[in-house]
């Protein structure tokens, strides 16, 4: 099966977690898209998350070890990869998405003013109807932000 490599991001916020409405899957996503060529996964992310949402980001780094010399250098690592199993749409076949998943926050930037694009807090995520309104996935991945890793989010 065809596999593409995209790049998502969960931006927390003010303890929210901002999605986008997506008109084709019909359910909150976090932003997120294709990588382009030569792009690495991080660089992705961000051009995805500023096309999408308007705002500036900064990773919320979670490195084990952090590698800069002439011949070797650190790219921020993933908080998940997800290998992700996309139906066929139109005339585009069945594939999969081979996703990394970062967690940030804003820095810069201005939030696109669109009733598609909302900050949630936990409970207004959990309150979504899974596979319905959200995939049940996104509901565990922002779950775990929030209750596993004990995150403080910028205010």
């Amino acid at each position: 099966m065809e596999k593409h490599f995209t790049a998502t991001a969960y931006i927390l916020f003010s303890d929210k977690v901002l999605l986008l409405f997506h008109p084709k899957l019909q359910k909150w996503l976090p932003p997120g898209g294709h990588l382009e060529e030569n792009e690495t996964p991080p660089e992705g992310a961000k051009r995805e998350v500023l096309e999408e949402t308007g705002l500036e980001i900064d990773w919320v780094m979670q490195e084990n070890l952090w590698i800069e010399r002439w011949n070797a250098k650190s790219i921020e690592r993933p908080y998940l990869c997800l290998l992700e199993n996309i139906p066929a749409h139109g005339n585009k076949p069945e594939h999969q998405h081979i996703d990394f998943i970062y967690l940030a926050k804003p820095i810069g930037g201005k939030l696109i003013e669109d009733p598609l694009l909302r900050w949630f807090s936990l409970q207004e995520v959990l309150d979504l109807k899974s596979d319905k309104e959200i995939f049940l996935e996104t509901q565990e991945t922002i779950s775990h932000i929030y209750k596993s890793l004990s995150l403080q989010f910028t205010s």
